[in-house]
């Protein structure tokens, strides 16, 4: 006679499974104050998300709840545990937002480009001034780095050395050009009949990436909902196998079994997760601007 999985066993996944949902729960009532915090402050750029982050307490809770369901129907204690978190994390695992974060920052960095080319063809005004008066109206996205540009330069930052900070701001190559050629202009080692054509070019060239990006994307979105229904007919099968296949999965009833049932769950996570790092935007190296007095001889 097979030895079922202990009892204690199954308690102690579950007390983990309600410590993780009430942790859970905490930290999301912890970020909802900060949050609030930060909208009457001053506010800082978010940092970018990973994969286990802003899943809130509501979630994971449910997934609790379906991991101890699954836990009472199949006595599977590695079942249980892996179907808690798909169902938590489900919005992040086939899905990296941070990939649509770095499109909208190089969206915003287009029409940041473009705002100046605009203004640079339709006004008399000088390099600085443009650069200031495009920098009042901001892309959503890169508010922050270009708020930050104009508080430096009202306080009476060299605009040379307020642009290599807001370079560093927008941490993007196409961005870092175009500092470059802006920095030549104002500091007289070329002529600024030339700055236009440069920003015109640059700001081309980031809307070319962007359309790119948006065509993979619509790709990507193909796949994603390909793997999205393999997990659920991969679920149905295993639930149909489980409670209509008779001996054929009473095997995995044991502690044993449960050790050897890691092993094709362990490479099926791992081909959904090896999916989604392919979601990720690998950005060429930044071009840095670093001023003559940083440069050690």
């Amino acid at each position: 006679m097979s030895a079922v999985v202990p009892p204690l066993a199954i308690g102690v996944v579950v007390g983990v499974l309600v410590a993780c949902a009430l942790i859970a729960a905490a930290a999301g009532l912890r970020h909802g104050g900060a949050t609030t915090t930060a909208q009457a402050g001053t506010s800082r750029p978010a940092s970018t998300p990973s994969m286990f982050e802003g899943i809130g307490g509501s979630r994971l809770a449910v997934g609790v709840a379906v991991s101890f369901v699954v836990l009472l129907a199949t006595r599977w204690v590695l079942l249980a545990l892996l179907t808690g978190l798909l169902v938590a994390f489900w919005g992040r695992l086939l899905h990296d937002h941070r990939a649509d974060l770095e499109r909208e920052r190089i969206e915003a960095i287009a029409k940041w480009l473009e705002d100046l080319r605009d203004t640079l063809r339709g006004s008399s005004l000088g390099a600085e001034e443009a650069l200031e008066q495009v920098a009042l109206r901001p892309p959503a996205a890169i508010a922050e780095p270009l708020h930050r540009f104009v508080v430096r330069r009202r306080q009476g930052f060299r605009t040379e050395d307020a642009l290599v900070e807001l370079a560093d701001d927008l941490a993007h190559p196409v961005s870092d050009a175009a500092v470059a050629a802006i920095r030549l202009v104002i500091g007289g080692s070329t002529s600024a009949g030339r700055l236009f054509g440069t920003v015109q070019a640059l700001a081309s060239a980031a809307r070319d990436e962007v359309s790119a990006r948006e065509r993979i994307d619509r790709t990507r979105a193909i796949y994603q909902s390909s793997m999205k229904r393999l997990v659920v007919i991969g679920a149905l099968l295993v639930g149909y196998l489980r409670f209509a296949g008779g001996d054929l999965l009473q095997p995995y009833d044991t502690a044993v079994g449960q050790v050897v049932l890691f092993l094709p769950l362990a490479m099926w996570l791992g081909c959904v997760l090896w999916l989604r790092s392919l979601c990720r935007y690998d950005l060429p190296q930044r071009h840095r601007v670093v001023d003559e007095n940083e440069v050690s001889v």
